[in-house]
């Protein structure tokens, strides 16, 4: 399996402490300089720069051929989805709603962070409602009360189901 990662899902991941979960679910992860440029910005707190400065080994970090999109979306994020496009990755994740838009409108597989955080609960990697609650007290992550509400009920549910 191939992801390319945005900028806004290797933030927060960074943030939480769940970063390292990305290898474990989805095996091949990339990104682009532009998006890790777009970490080390000194406006971004110091262990996602730090963490950006140096990533890890697992993360593949490869320069699109081509950046469309440059037109409507940032260049993380129009570097994110050429590469995603151009590598026929299996997934994108991306947490703005216009790139998700763009992303499933080239037949892309969109998810966000929230969904990373249910997988990497659902597989036992993490503490899901502990890392939901630092997402949401401890970050700039924005989404409403309601999709956070839904995302927990939905994970909820599908750990009862399991059992």
């Amino acid at each position: 399996m191939i992801i390319v990662s945005d900028t806004g899902p290797l933030r927060y991941l960074i943030e939480v402490g769940a970063v390292h979960t990305l290898p474990r679910l989805y095996r091949n992860v990339l990104t682009t300089p532009q998006v890790l440029d777009e970490l080390r910005l000194g406006y971004f707190p110091e262990i996602v720069q730090k963490w950006a400065q140096a990533p890890p080994a697992w993360l593949q970090v490869e320069q699109p051929r081509t950046v469309s999109f440059l037109d409507c979306l940032d260049k993380g994020e129009a570097s994110a989805l050429s590469l995603a496009r151009e590598r026929a990755a299996d997934i994108v994740l991306v947490d703005e709603r216009i790139a998700t838009d763009v992303a499933r409108s080239i037949g892309l597989k969109a998810m966000g962070t929230l969904a990373v955080l249910q997988d990497a609960g659902y597989e036992g990697l993490i503490d899901f409602h502990a890392v939901i609650q630092t997402l949401t007290t401890q970050t700039q992550f924005r989404h409403s009360k309601a999709l956070i509400a839904q995302v927990i009920a939905d994970y909820d549910r599908r750990v009862r189901d399991r059992t």
